[in-house]
C-alpha cells in the first residue's frame, strides 16, 4: 500500500521519495488539498513558471496518452518539472495515469488533486496499489494541525496569543484549511503592533459579533433568565436585529437541546456532545450548553418548541408589532424552567 499517513503528509510532501513520481492529493478538506499542492510544487520546481504545466480533467481524459508524453518530455532547460492535473468526479484519469506508472519519468512530477474519493474509487486504487504512486487523504483539521497553522501565522506576525484566544479561534475554525488560514491572517492584521492576540480580538474578527449577542441572548432563555433575556432582547431589537432571527436562533438551539438530551439519556456525556456540535459552540458557551442540557427534560423542550414554532406564525399573521410577539414567546420559553415540576425528570 503506497496511502502516506495522515501524520506523515507533510512530512512526504517536504521530503518527496523521487521513486514515488505520481502524487495524488485528496479528501474532503479542499483547502487542504490546494495548500499541500501549491507547498509540493514550489518544493520541487521552485519559482519557475517554466517548470510547471497544468491540465484539467477533459484535457486527460480525451488524450490520455498526452499526460505520459508530458512527463516523458525532455525539458529544455533542465531541471524538475511538476505536472498537476485537476481531476473531475465525472472523468476517468486511470487511462492516462497508469502509463505514467508504467513507466516513471525522470525527472518530472504528476500530482493529482482531487475531491473526496471513496475507498473503491479506481483512481485511488491505482496509486494506492503502485509503488511509485503516493495517496495522500486530505481531512478537515484537527487540533494540532490547528495549532500549527495558529503558529505559523502568528509567529510571522510576530504576535503571542493567550491560551483563552487559542481556544476560542479554535472552536471556530477547521472546515477547509485555506479558509482557516486566512481567518488567522485576518486576525493577526488586526491585532498587529499590540503584541499579542486576545479572546477579545476572536470575537472582533473571526467571530459575527451580532451572532455573540444573539447566542447570548438564547443562553439566557434556555437557563430561564428571564430578566437577562429581556436585557438583551431589548439591546438586540434596539440595534436593528430583527425579531425573526433571534427566534430562529433559539429554534435552532432548542432543536440541539432536543437532540442532545436524547443521547445525554442513553450515556452519552453533555460536555461530549457540546465539544463535538457541528457548527462548533464557542468555547466559552459550551459550559452553559452543557448546563442547559440537564436543565431541559424531553417534554419540557418540546413544549418550548412548539412555543417557538407557534411564534413564528404569529410574528408573520402580525407583522407589525413581530418582535414583540416573538419577544413575549421568548419570555414564556425562558419561564417554563420556573413552572412547578419543570425540574423534575
Amino acid at each position: 500500500m503506497t496511502a502516506i499517513k495522515p501524520a506523515d503528509a507533510d512530512r512526504f510532501l517536504a521530503r518527496p521519495d523521487r521513486n514515488r513520481r505520481v502524487i495524488l492529493l485528496h479528501g474532503a478538506d479542499q483547502g487542504l488539498v490546494a495548500e499541500r499542492a501549491a507547498r509540493f510544487v514550489r518544493t520541487v520546481a521552485g519559482d519557475d513558471p517554466l517548470a510547471r504545466v497544468h491540465f484539467d480533467a477533459d484535457e486527460v481524459a480525451r488524450e490520455p496518452a498526452r499526460l505520459a508524453d508530458e512527463a516523458n518530455a525532455v525539458p529544455l532547460f533542465g531541471g524538475e518539472r511538476v505536472i498537476t492535473v485537476a481531476a473531475s468526479g465525472t472523468r476517468s484519469l486511470e487511462a492516462a495515469v497508469a502509463p505514467v506508472l508504467a513507466s516513471p519519468p525522470v525527472d518530472a512530477w504528476v500530482v493529482i488533486v482531487a475531491g473526496d474519493l471513496r475507498k473503491s474509487s479506481p483512481l485511488r486504487r491505482l496509486c494506492e496499489g503502485d509503488a511509485g504512486a503516493a495517496a495522500i487523504a486530505c481531512y478537515a483539521d484537527a487540533g494540532r494541525d490547528l495549532d500549527r497553522v495558529i503558529d505559523e501565522e502568528a509567529g510571522a506576525a510576530g504576535l503571542a496569543i493567550a491560551g483563552d484566544a487559542r481556544a476560542a479561534l479554535k472552536s471556530l475554525l477547521g472546515a477547509d484549511r485555506l479558509v482557516s488560514r486566512g481567518e488567522v491572517a485576518k486576525l493577526c492584521l488586526y491585532a498587529a503592533g499590540r503584541g499579542s492576540i486576545t479572546v477579545d480580538d476572536v470575537r472582533a474578527v473571526v467571530g459575527d459579533a451580532a451572532a455573540f449577542a444573539v447566542d447570548e441572548t438564547v443562553d439566557m432563555v434556555a437557563l430561564g433568565d428571564a430578566a437577562g433575556f429581556d436585557r438583551g432582547f431589548r439591546r438586540l431589537i434596539a440595534a436593528g436585529t430583527p425579531g425573526f432571527v433571534i427566534a430562529g436562533a433559539a429554534l435552532r438551539h432548542f432543536n440541539f437541546l432536543q437532540v442532545a438530551r436524547a443521547a445525554c439519556d442513553t450515556g452519552t456525556p453533555a460536555r461530549s456532545l457540546v465539544e463535538r456540535a457541528r457548527p462548533p459552540i464557542f468555547f466559552q458557551r459550551q459550559p452553559s450548553v452543557a448546563r442547559q442540557i440537564a436543565l431541559w427534560s424531553p417534554d419540557l423542550v418540546e413544549r418550548a418548541l412548539a412555543g417557538l414554532d407557534q411564534a413564528m406564525v404569529d410574528s408573520r399573521l402580525h407583522g407589525a408589532i413581530a418582535d414583540a410577539v416573538i419577544g413575549q414567546a421568548l419570555h414564556a420559553v425562558a419561564a417554563l424552567l420556573a413552572a412547578p415540576g419543570a425540574r423534575m425528570r
